[in-house]
């Protein structure tokens, strides 16, 4: 009787290792679903160049600065509009640069989570109902990532275009300005 009952025992025992093993395994394949989202967010950051808006930043606070030290006549329409129209894409830059930090200090909070549940399943330290709930906060939480890195995506295409589409024509306008400050000859009132 003894015999049976140890072998009973070990039969249910591997039963329930395999049934185990297998909830763990769709536990882990649902995380690494989360991570190709994941990893979505973090090829979006690494395809912005922050350094880039920074730099346009600082060249376009530069130069405000400039065209306010040197410039005491009205701008032409064309080239005062311009001027105006990039000095208004700083604030599309600082908006691409706060959402810029916001974005990664989510990600790199949303792969330790991950890393943790991973962790966590292969110690199959959650009851079902457990991992539900873990696993739809991260989700819900990857979602309003994925969504926040392809917001600050737009915002930084959008930077960008400003500053190209307008900084042309700024430079001419400062090229004309400097000529004649510069210039040899006296300015005729």
């Amino acid at each position: 009787m003894k015999n049976i009952v140890v072998i009973l025992s070990a039969l249910s025992l591997i039963t329930f290792s395999s049934c185990n093993m297998q909830v763990k395994k769709e536990r882990l394949e649902k995380i690494d679903s989360l991570g190709v989202h994941l990893n979505y967010v973090g090829e979006q950051l690494q395809s912005l160049d922050e350094q880039l808006l920074e730099n346009r930043r600082s060249e376009i606070d530069h130069l405000s600065t400039w065209v306010w030290d040197n410039v005491e006549d009205t701008l032409p329409k064309k080239q005062g509009l311009a001027f105006g129209d990039l000095m208004r894409t700083t604030k599309y830059i600082k908006k691409a640069q706060s959402q810029y930090k916001e974005v990664s200090n989510e990600y790199n909070y949303s792969q330790e989570q991950l890393k943790t549940l991973r962790k966590d399943v292969e110690n199959s330290f959650y009851s079902e109902e457990e991992f539900k709930g873990y696993f739809q906060t991260e989700a819900r939480s990857i979602d309003a990532l994925v969504k926040a890195s392809d917001e600050l995506k737009s915002n930084y295409d959008y930077s960008n275009s400003r500053y190209e589409k307008y900084k042309p024509t700024v430079d001419g306008l400062l090229d004309s300005i400097k000529a004649v400050i510069y210039s040899d000859e006296p300015v005729r009132k």
